[in-house]
């Protein structure tokens, strides 16, 4: 049987969008390996909070748009910063 482990991870993306999310991964297996893997351009995200980048609106209002997605792909190309949370 193949275990599958959940890990917390923390996204910054390339747009300034950011992700607190989690990843499966096989155990043992290192976040660096599924980033760097050549061969998968996407990665499957689960239970994804989304915030994106504020907007500034007239008279220096900002808004900052959240939202909960169960699961999410992202291509790997847009990932800036990638953390695990412990």
């Amino acid at each position: 049987m193949i275990e599958i482990q959940k890990k917390q991870v923390a996204i910054i993306c390339t747009d300034g969008t950011s992700i607190k999310c989690s990843i499966n991964v096989l155990a043992g297996q290192k976040l660096f390996d599924i980033i760097k893997n050549p061969n998968e351009h996407f990665i499957s995200l689960n239970d994804a909070d989304i915030t994106y980048p504020e907007q500034i609106q007239s008279f220096k209002l900002s808004t900052k748009i959240t939202e909960k997605k169960e699961s999410l792909i992202l291509n790997k190309s847009m990932i800036k910063w990638l953390d695990e949370i412990k």
